[in-house]
């Protein structure tokens, strides 16, 4: 893992204004004059492909801001095994929960090589007490992300739903942003986000790449070019 770099945006400088932590609208409600005299460490690093960002038991010291890349947010079933039950991207904040329940609800796990900014949750909540507009931009995130796990719920586990239209719904969802990228995530994790076998999530892979609705464009690449257009078709029942 490289070394974590001190973001030039809390010291003053102009990358303020460019910062994808205000684009990503982390900091949405703080003036840049507020931001630039703040005196927080926001580590600004990249973090390697399967590392473990935080469990259930670890401390809750820290919020990130995630710039490039996707997190896998596991839970654990009764029985001890887990399910992935959300994938966060570009713009996405990971771990924000622990800020009103001081404890992390996942155990989240970097797919891909990631960007994140670091945040320190004592200076969040700080930045709460002291600014309104940062305060309700933080519940505004909240409610989205409550919005996002409720779709995945409904457009994932739908009892009268094929597994087919599922696959389709669960790749729109594994899409980079508006691009025609599609994250290319493992057979078996494409299972357990669907509930289905491994035999089951790599059968309908296959029907897809032979209709061409998604492309490997290289060799372990870590995505698909997409048919949005003919997935969409097929989430939709059609």
């Amino acid at each position: 893992m490289e070394p974590l770099r001190i973001c030039t945006a809390w010291r003053g400088q102009g990358e303020c204004l460019a910062c994808d932590g205000r684009e990503n609208a982390f900091f949405a409600g703080l003036a840049p004059d507020v931001v630039a005299g703040m005196h927080v460490d926001v580590d600004n690093t990249a973090l390697p492909e399967g590392m473990t960002l935080y469990t259930p038991q670890s401390d809750a010291e820290y919020v990130w801001v995630l710039r490039t890349g996707a997190v896998k947010l596991l839970a654990t079933a009764w029985d001890g095994s887990q399910r992935i039950v959300r994938v966060l991207k570009a713009g996405d904040v990971a771990g924000l929960e622990a800020l009103l329940a001081g404890r992390f609800s996942h155990t989240a796990v970097l797919f891909g090589d990631v960007h994140a900014c670091r945040v320190p949750l004592a200076a969040v909540r700080q930045l709460c007490f002291e600014h309104p507009g940062f305060q309700w931009n933080l519940m505004q995130r909240m409610q989205a992300a409550l919005r996002e796990t409720e779709q995945w719920l409904v457009d994932l586990a739908s009892p009268g739903a094929s597994a087919r239209t599922r696959m389709a719904r669960l790749l729109l969802r594994l899409r980079d942003g508006e691009s025609t990228r599609i994250y290319n995530f493992s057979r078996e994790e494409l299972g357990l986000m669907l509930g289905v076998t491994i035999e089951t999530a790599s059968r309908i892979a296959a029907a897809f790449q032979r209709e061409r609705l998604i492309v490997r464009r290289e060799s372990g690449g870590r995505f698909f070019a997409a048919d949005i257009v003919g997935l969409e078709r097929i989430a939709h029942g059609n």
